[in-house]
């Protein structure tokens, strides 16, 4: 996927390959960034965690990954859940969503290529709604699912912001992935003709894919298996 600022990075799903991979992001990511995520401090991820965010089914449990040079600087997943926000399966239609970017690429458009990305692959597990629980002063991540066009309510519920989206796209969330992607394939021409472009905008290398802030998809077609092709 081309982002915000020209750069370019790869989407594919997180699998229990990438234990190492999870951690080494995790470690770059603020404190603050952390606690957006997980509403406390939260210095590290437990063995526990790890093993979590890296099993998924991909049906009712779908992880995937913003990649640069096959490493980890965003993740984004979503857990199926029932009407009392337990965890479900099929015929539920809501999911939790929650998502992780590291500081040094807030800002690029991660997030919103992740969550139309999650979103088309939610769709086709049947999910209709997307659920989420944002810190009123985690504004960034507030704009990220403002900004997409989906059909939203918002609510204040102890101390947080709890929004719903319907995911059934709109014509204004097409509109935003339009022209989210004609930005970012003009800043990308305009890089190619930029001499030395820096590290992070290098694609990754290929990858074979073997299958939450900015802490809470892209307009490729989605594969069953939630990758970018």
């Amino acid at each position: 996927m081309v982002l915000r600022d020209g750069g370019t990075a790869r989407i594919r799903p997180i699998t229990a390959d990438d234990a190492d991979r999870l951690v080494s992001f995790y470690e770059q990511v603020s404190d603050e960034s952390k606690y957006y995520r997980f509403f406390a401090p939260y210095p590290r991820l437990s063995a526990k965690d790890v093993h979590r965010f890296t099993h998924h089914d991909f049906v009712d449990r779908v992880g995937l990954a913003a990649t640069v040079g096959g490493e980890f600087i965003a993740t984004v997943r979503y857990d199926r859940i029932d009407a009392r926000g337990l965890p479900a399966s099929a015929p539920a239609d809501e999911a939790e969503v929650a998502f992780l970017v590291q500081d040094a690429h807030q800002g690029r458009g991660v997030a919103s290529a992740l969550l139309e990305h999650i979103a088309a692959v939610a769709r086709e597990r049947d999910i209709r709604r997307f659920a989420a629980e944002v810190l009123p002063a985690n504004t960034k991540m507030i704009k990220v699912f403002t900004d997409a066009g989906y059909t939203q309510k918002r609510s204040f519920e102890d101390g947080s912001v709890r929004l719903h989206l319907d995911l059934e796209p709109t014509d204004r969330s097409l509109a935003v992935q339009r022209a989210r992607e004609q930005r970012a394939e003009a800043r990308s021409v305009q890089r190619l003709l930029t001499p030395g472009p820096s590290p992070s905008s290098a694609p990754d290398a290929p990858r074979a894919a073997s299958a939450g802030p900015c802490s809470a998809t892209s307009s490729a077609p989605a594969s069953r298996d939630g990758c970018t092709r």
